[in-house]
């Protein structure tokens, strides 16, 4: 679906159906999907510089599927940031692919179960059923604050939105991770995976790549 910005008049192509938010490639301009019609919020700084090799139209393969990466949020807490890449799998199916400190994680949104805690009863080392007979451990608490995205994503990511993220592990390199959001509680699992295993296309260019 291809529309255009309210702000420069450039065409911004959404190519998930699901995805309601974007950044104007052109202007910066921060733009909200209601149907056909794209409403301009705000600007985004332009993020911050990192040496990731990934960007907007990598592709990749996961469990036998390919994927393309439509959007990237940038996530800053008290001791680092990360990113979280937006990713639309060729069956229609959305996904995230994390990426922090070298470590490559892909997840798919779940569920809630219909028992969660609150963001403020849960403890590191608690254990938690998130799907029928699939329990995590909880490993890490954080406050977390987007500092900047690109691209198109699932929903509105403007510079500034906080979240409370908790981090879990499950058996073998199984993860999940949920998010506590005004705009929502989400949850993904996934697994850990190697860059190599990625088969990872149409990277950047970085020196010693």
């Amino acid at each position: 679906m291809k529309l255009g910005c309210p702000a420069c008049g450039a065409e911004v192509d959404f190519k998930s159906r699901s995805a309601i938010f974007a950044v104007c490639s052109y202007c910066n301009s921060t733009l909200v999907r209601h149907d056909l019609d794209l409403e301009a919020i705000g600007k985004m700084a332009e993020l911050p510089p990192d040496m990731s090799p990934l960007q907007v139209g990598t592709r990749g393969s996961y469990e036998g599927k390919r994927f393309e990466l439509l959007g990237r949020l940038k996530i800053a807490w008290k001791d680092g940031s990360w990113n979280e890449w937006y990713a639309l799998f060729d069956d229609g199916q959305e996904g995230w692919l994390a990426e922090a400190m070298g470590f490559f994680m892909v997840s798919v949104p779940q569920p809630l179960p219909a028992r969660l805690p609150e963001a403020s009863a849960i403890k590191v080392g608690q254990e938690l059923e998130l799907a029928r007979n699939q329990r995590f451990t909880v490993d890490d608490l954080k406050q977390a604050t987007c500092v900047g995205s690109e691209g198109e994503l699932p929903f509105p990511a403007p510079q500034g939105r906080e979240s409370f993220s908790v981090d879990l592990s499950g058996p073998g390199e199984t993860f999940a991770n949920l998010e506590y959001a005004a705009d929502g509680t989400r949850l993904y699992m996934g697994r850990y995976v190697d860059f190599d295993d990625l088969k990872l296309s149409n990277l950047r260019e970085l020196d010693g790549w």
